[in-house]
This record gives C-alpha cells, sequence and structure tokens, in this order.
C-alpha cells in the first residue's frame, strides 16, 4: 500500500479530534513536548504529531486549529488525516453538499469564521485537500483512521481528494458509500429518535471494533465521541476489541471533553482538560 511509510520516527504522538478547541490543542501540544523554534516548530525528541482528523466545527478556533496542524507539518514534524467534519465542509463550500439548516448548524461556527475573512479558508481549503483519508505507518504496524477500518474494501478509498473525487465523495456520487464508511462509519437502520443535538435520526453508528481482527496491526481512530472518564470511569482510555488492539482517540472534546493523545511506540496515554469549554 503506497501510504506505507519507512520505519518512522523516533516517536508518535496521535491526537483525538479537537473541534476548533484551539486552546485545548494548543495545551496538548505544548505538553507533548513541541515547541516553536525560531518560528517552526520542533519536538526535541524528533516526534512527530498525528491528528485523526475533525479539527472543524462546534468550538471556538475551527481555522485555528488547522492553521495550528498546517504549521506543524509544515515544519516535518506534523501529520494528519481527513475527518468527516474537514469532508463536509469541503461538500459544503462546493455547493455539494445541501445547505440546510441542520447542515448550517453543524457548520455555524466554522462558516462564522470564513465568511469574516474568505481567504482564510482559501488556504485551509487547499490544506485540506492535500491530506490523506488513512495513515499505515510504521511498517504497517499502526493504522490510523477517522472512523472505521475494514480491510474488505479499503483499496476503493482514494489516499488523496482532488476535485473529481470530492464530487463522487458526495451525495449521490460513485464513492459516496466508501467514504461514509471509512470516514463516517458503518450504520444501520433504528427507530427514529433525538440526537444530543435534538434532530431526529433513523440510523444509530456501530461499534465496528468488535469485530476487528485480534492479529491485524494496531489502529487508532476518532469520530465515535466516547463519554471522558470523569463521567464514566469505565471508559476511560484504552484498548478495544477481542484482540485489544483498537483505541479510541474521540474523549468528546467537542462537547467539553478533554483532549487526548496515544504516544506511540510507548502505548502512553496522555489527556488535557477542556481548556476552551468552561
Amino acid at each position: 500500500m503506497s501510504s506505507t511509510t519507512p520505519r518512522s520516527s523516533p516517536g508518535l504522538d496521535l491526537i483525538g479530534d479537537v473541534h476548533g478547541m484551539r486552546e485545548t490543542l494548543d495545551a496538548l501540544i505544548e505538553g507533548l513536548g513541541y515547541r516553536r523554534v525560531d518560528t517552526r516548530w520542533a519536538h526535541p525528541k524528533g516526534r512527530t504529531l498525528v491528528s485523526v482528523g475533525d479539527l472543524l466545527d462546534r468550538g471556538p478556533d475551527s481555522l485555528g486549529c488547522c492553521e495550528r496542524l498546517a504549521e506543524l507539518i509544515d515544519a516535518g514534524c506534523g501529520r494528519m488525516i481527513l475527518g468527516n467534519h474537514e469532508l463536509n465542509a469541503l461538500h459544503y463550500m462546493a455547493d455539494l453538499r445541501e445547505h440546510s439548516p441542520k447542515n448550517r448548524e453543524q457548520f455555524a461556527a466554522t462558516l462564522a469564521q470564513i465568511e469574516a475573512r474568505p481567504r482564510r479558508w482559501d488556504a485551509i481549503e487547499d490544506f485540506l485537500m492535500g491530506q490523506p483519508t488513512r495513515l499505515l505507518l510504521d511498517e504497517g504496524r499502526l493504522r490510523v483512521i477517522h472512523a472505521c477500518w475494514d480491510a474488505h474494501t479499503l483499496e476503493r478509498l482514494p489516499e488523496h481528494l482532488d476535485a473529481t473525487i470530492l464530487r463522487e465523495s458526495a451525495r449521490g456520487g460513485a464513492l459516496e458509500d466508501v467514504f461514509e464508511r471509512y470516514i463516517k462509519g458503518p450504520e444501520e437502520s433504528c427507530p427514529p429518535y433525538q440526537d444530543q443535538n435534538g434532530h431526529t435520526r433513523s440510523t444509530r453508528r456501530l461499534p465496528w471494533w468488535r469485530d476487528y481482527a485480534s492479529d491485524a496491526p494496531k489502529v487508532a481512530f476518532g469520530h465515535y465521541w466516547f463519554p471522558w472518564a470523569s463521567e464514566l470511569p469505565d471508559r476511560a482510555p484504552g484498548w478495544l476489541g477481542p484482540g485489544e488492539n483498537a483505541t479510541c482517540l474521540d474523549f468528546s472534546a467537542g462537547k467539553g471533553g478533554p483532549l487526548l493523545a496515544l504516544r506511540y511506540p510507548e502505548m502512553e496515554f496522555v489527556m488535557v482538560p477542556n481548556r476552551d469549554v468552561r
């Protein structure tokens, strides 16, 4: 697979969904040891920060979160993959996503920043279009996906976006089902219910990691809004699935929860409290 990299790095720091919480992101970056040196970011031990996506929406500074990751990537000490909120934003701004009240509400915080400074979005759009959809790191021993790793149809997922793939990934496009599964996660039909935002839904997300092969490489993902430990201690960061080789790094920072990182290969979890939601 062409996204495989040579044996990487002195270490990786994988971070969960940020959702516009820039102060919280900066606190985690600093806590992990990254420093700005002569206007460029670096880690004294050569480590690399890896975002599992969903930098956008909900929090007060989505565009600032993208700009921070862009700085780290430009300095050679950062990487990220696309989340569904990045894909939704690209679709929305290209008129490939319905501008319905529900979609506009989800996108409201980011859209307000874009409308205030459109040229700022132009640079971020170019940045996001250049990011991959999944990563296979450290000679294949670590997988990173935003929502779901499914080996059976993985090869249908393009590694990067371009204008054609962006159209095909939107509703009704030839790749809609692929992106729905990998970047948004598998779902099943269920009786209608109201989600936390008051919207009526008739599908629910499936915990695919319960069937993740026990002999497969370790996989880190976000997307699933795990409750944070202060609310539900048995959902503290850890390893999931029959082989205990899958871990979710989304501990609901977008709802005021902490921001979580996994240090690899140490397999240590690092968490900082939310600094943006009081």
